[in-house]
């Protein structure tokens, strides 16, 4: 109860809106010297690798550069972005950065076009910056954490670290509903700030109105932007845990009771920075280890370039660019590939040891 009169506090004194006061801001290490469990969870989210620094760590580049007339070389890239579907690359150019032209997909290890002809006229402290980061000055382009730390969920920890865990801090689960959800919202809509000269909302605490820093794009005319934002995270949320069964990074996986994300290597790691069953993957194949299985022998996309064609309508605000496989991306009666290895048992086979089956193991999908 205590705390959770804090976080009200803290609402009160944050500030007006669109007011950028970097001070209160610790970063994610410090939070991680009282709350360890949470910290080292956190570390494996993609909101903790959403950007990383290709000059201090080139290891973080997955794409070919090997491939000719790519436009751009190893070189130039200063940051990139992303690392499990796609990554992007930045490169600096006079203040600012700019996403390179070409983006890396790294289920079919292929180049595509990203921005071809207007990525000179989207810098990235404009378009990008603001939900890769936590805490954003746009007079100075400082933040407080070039990744989506702790803080970008519960606000500036200054106050709260400097009082023992007893200060002011924001507990998202504790907020009313609409306040909870817009600490999402605020970079899962699409949008600009109220100048219209930003893609995402400046100087928003989790805690706060949205809609004060917010313009969503679609928005009805009889809605206020809260309203609008509200109804557009739904959407969001509703395509995430629907038929694609897509879970949150962040609150999905890592609670008290889950294990960080296991490094997993090969064809297949794709495939289980989701599905969290590789200990068990031989209840799941109803095949035995030595049989070496991988995802891709039974479940085979119906289309070549459907996965391309779907993820080339997104992007990172879009309400669908984390359904990773779209409903009917891949062929669902796998009994169709039993023949690849057991021809001489024929179809009628296949299809009916598959139905004994009834369900293969999916466990926490």
């Amino acid at each position: 109860m205590r705390r959770l009169v804090w976080g009200l506090m803290f609402l009160l004194v944050a500030g007006p809106a669109g007011a950028v006061d970097l001070a209160g801001y610790v970063g994610s290490a410090r939070c991680g010297e009282c709350h360890a469990d949470k910290y080292e969870g956190w570390k494996e989210t993609f909101h903790a690798t959403v950007v990383q620094d290709a000059r201090k760590n080139p290891d973080v580049i997955l794409g070919d550069f090997s491939v000719p007339n790519l436009g751009f070389t190893k070189d130039d890239v200063d940051y990139v972005i992303g690392g499990h579907w796609d990554q992007r690359y930045m490169k600096k150019i006079g203040d600012d950065y700019f996403v390179l032209p070409k983006l890396w997909s790294i289920q079919s290890q292929q180049w595509r076009p990203y921005n071809v002809w207007s990525w000179r006229k989207k810098p990235y402290g404009k378009f990008c910056k603001g939900c890769h980061v936590t805490g954003f000055d746009p007079a100075t382009g400082a933040v407080a954490e070039h990744r989506i730390g702790c803080e970008a969920c519960h606000g500036p920890g200054r106050a709260h670290a400097e009082a023992g865990g007893e200060g002011p801090i924001v507990h998202p689960g504790k907020l009313p509903e609409d306040r909870s959800e817009m600490v999402c919202a605020a970079c899962h809509v699409r949008g600009r700030d109220p100048s219209g000269t930003y893609y995402f909302p400046v100087g928003f605490r989790p805690g706060e109105d949205l809609g004060r820093y917010y313009v969503p794009l679609d928005k009805q005319p009889d809605e206020t932007n809260s309203q609008a934002i509200l109804r557009n995270f739904a959407k969001w949320k509703e395509e995430r845990s629907g038929k694609n069964k897509v879970r949150c990074d962040v609150c999905g996986i890592y609670g008290a009771d889950k294990k960080p994300r296991k490094e997993v290597e090969g064809a297949m790691s794709f495939c289980f920075g989701c599905h969290e069953f590789k200990d068990r993957y031989a209840e799941h194949t109803h095949h035995p280890d030595t049989a070496k299985l991988v995802c891709f022998d039974c479940h085979v996309q119906q289309t070549k370039d459907l996965m391309a064609q779907e993820q080339a309508k997104r992007d990172v605000h879009s309400y669908g660019y984390f359904l990773v496989h779209p409903d009917n991306c891949y062929d669902r009666r796998i009994e169709r590939t039993c023949p690849k290895c057991h021809g001489d048992r024929g179809q009628e086979w296949a299809r009916r040891t598959v139905e004994r089956w009834r369900r293969p193991l999916e466990l926490d999908h």
